[in-house]
């Protein structure tokens, strides 16, 4: 699932090291990569009905959000049921941080909640046709994550939780990550890594990522199912 303002291409270089037996489905909303010609915006329900389009709907399924995907991969965790097999939540607060900006923030906030993100070249922000088109598609993004953060209130997983979170990330208050076990009746176990906000998707932390991905899976409360995985 990916984070405000992205899509899921970003996330093929942490395709390397996985099982291979393991399937990777990406969601890309709408206006960037493959539907970057769409206006940006989609509700959540739009988001939880586009499972449906999904292949191997019964195979055990991991959700691996970052930032806003983790607040959405909340929702579609809990809508696969008895076919998720747990839930990655990387560099979010429970509630998605609900209230720091919304939709009708300035350019400048939403900017400088880039900046903070530590992953934005200035040689981008100088063209202004790509600049128009990330402050659209983050407004967008800030209203699906403020609709994630409140509907989440009372949903309850029965699959682990892991959170991931880099020790210098300056979006995040760490001291609630613990948070996140309120959505889970099983373990919720929270990981400091190395960098900031995108820590993530640095190769230093490839291999506890790679980790978390396989203990879920060796888990896996459906081993009589396919074995492919995703």
């Amino acid at each position: 699932m990916p984070h405000s303002g992205g899509g899921p291409n970003r996330y093929l270089r942490l395709v390397g090291g996985l099982p291979d037996d393991v399937a990777i489905l990406g969601l890309t909303l709408p206006g960037r990569e493959r539907r970057r010609t769409e206006p940006p915006g989609a509700t959540l329900d739009e988001v939880l009905g586009s499972l449906a389009t999904i292949p191997w709907p019964e195979v055990p399924t991991l959700i691996l959000g970052h930032s806003l995907g983790a607040t959405i991969g909340l929702h579609l965790a809990h809508a696969l049921g008895e076919h998720c097999v747990g839930l990655i939540a990387s560099g979010q607060e429970p509630r998605g941080g609900a209230g720091r900006l919304s939709e009708h923030s300035s350019d400048e906030d939403v900017l400088r909640l880039l900046e903070l993100g530590g992953d934005m070249p200035s040689m981008f922000m100088a063209d202004t046709g790509w600049r128009t088109a990330l402050l659209a598609n983050l407004r967008a993004d800030l209203g699906l994550g403020a609709e994630s953060a409140e509907r989440s209130r009372g949903v309850r997983l029965d699959v682990p939780i892991t959170v991931l979170c880099g020790r210098e990330d300056r979006l995040i208050d760490q001291e609630v990550l613990a948070g996140w076990g309120a959505y889970s009746a099983a373990e919720c176990e929270v990981h400091l890594l190395p960098g900031g906000h995108f820590a993530l998707f640095d190769p230093v932390n490839r291999p506890r990522y790679v980790e978390a991905v396989e203990r879920r899976f060796s888990a896996d409360p459906h081993p009589s199912r396919q074995p492919t995985r995703r």
